[in-house]
């Protein structure tokens, strides 16, 4: 793989991603979203150009300019942009006026369809990330005891099936009883909402659809969720192992532990 086209939303995982594909060699030329990008890749990528969201047929046609037949996406989007309808173009008007629903997968899907017609292949979101993702087992070094580990066993099966409903992909849980479900205002947001629920003792967990789609969404952990989850004094994290990326592992280990904040992942065959 020569080169790729990166597509950049907020958050600091498309500069983690970019910095593992030149290690790899890749020739990354980086598309950065106007409304959402936060951490500057220049540094990073061959080339650089700056699109608002919905210039569909601009990017595409840098694209096709760069000679580009792979692509990735990768970070935050704020889909109160797409609300708003401002500056679309024809090509992103016309997908909008066809689509069934707003729920993000709905949405993603349709865009990665426009870029299958161009030739363009959008590739999974772990690629390049084999290092952030864990395997099933204690993750740090807070070990549960049986009733905490069963609470997040409770959790883990609560996240998986609010996910499979395309509601969200994290929920958190007290007393096997559920207190917040993550919606449009994203994991931060919720575990905020929980903590003026429920003092202390939540559990959080994440976890991903049954049939998910890693071309256009990945779920990750970095250190604000961990900060997070402390402020509002919870006591656990269970992550589905294997699709859940964890960004700065070694600082969150470290912060969880002195915390006293146990994190597991588990697997579907595990609960």
């Amino acid at each position: 793989m020569e080169k790729v086209g990166l597509i950049a939303g907020y958050g600091k995982l498309p500069l983690f991603w970019i910095k593992e594909a030149n290690k790899k060699d890749v020739r990354v030329h980086a598309f950065l979203i106007n409304e959402e990008y936060s951490v500057n890749i220049a540094g990073y990528a061959y080339t650089v150009d700056y699109l608002n969201l919905t210039q569909l047929d601009r990017l595409i046609q840098k694209m096709k300019n760069y000679n580009l037949d792979k692509i990735i996406m990768l970070g935050k989007v704020d889909k109160k942009h797409i609300f708003k309808k401002n500056n679309f173009d024809q090509r992103f008007n016309l997908l909008f006026l066809k689509l069934q629903n707003l729920e993000d997968h709905t949405i993603l899907g349709e865009i990665v369809e426009e870029f299958k017609k161009e030739n363009l292949e959008v590739l999974d979101q772990r690629i390049f990330m084999d290092d952030f993702l864990v395997d099933s087992g204690q993750i740090n070094n807070i070990e549960p005891d049986q009733q905490l580990k069963k609470e997040m066993q409770y959790a883990y099966q609560k996240a998986k099936k609010i996910a499979n409903l395309n509601i969200g992909q994290t929920i958190l849980t007290k007393d096997k009883s559920v207190v917040a479900v993550e919606a449009l205002e994203g994991t931060d947001l919720t575990i905020k909402r929980a903590g003026s629920l429920v003092k202390k003792g939540t559990i959080m967990a994440k976890a991903s659809k049954d049939r998910h789609d890693f071309r256009f969404d990945i779920p990750t952990i970095g250190l604000d969720t961990i900060r997070n989850l402390i402020s509002i004094n919870a006591k656990g994290l269970v992550l589905e192992s294997k699709k859940i990326l964890i960004i700065n592992q070694r600082k969150i280990i470290k912060l969880a532990d002195r915390a006293n904040l146990s994190i597991i992942s588990i697997s579907p065959e595990e609960v």
